[in-house]
């Protein structure tokens, strides 16, 4: 198994800090808007946005649009069904920091 071959998608969005904490956060509150994760850290909401849109292109994250709203969610699995996930450990580090960037 080569972890280069299974996920340098997920890597190279999580190797970014602030993607990491908000990857995180989502762990943590499950469901979260884009306003609400702003307001967890001190990046105005273009950034955020931005940030998001990345790691919903590699499948770490899907959104979902409520009315003008739009909520974000972790995908819950793996694109690579069938192999072991080689994040999991990254994430249990993830989950333990604090949002503020």
């Amino acid at each position: 198994m080569n972890i280069k071959d299974e996920c340098p998608f997920c890597f190279k969005a999580l190797a970014v800090p602030v993607r990491a904490k908000i990857y995180g956060l989502l762990l943590k509150q499950k469901t979260l808007s884009v306003s609400d994760i702003v307001k967890e850290f001190n990046l105005t909401q273009p950034t955020i946005s931005y940030h998001l849109k990345e790691m919903e292109n590699v499948g770490l994250i899907v959104s979902k649009k409520e009315g003008r709203k739009v909520f974000y969610s972790v995908l819950g699995r793996c694109l690579y069904e069938g192999k072991r996930c080689v994040i999991t450990p990254f994430l249990k580090y993830v989950k333990n920091t604090k949002p503020r960037s």
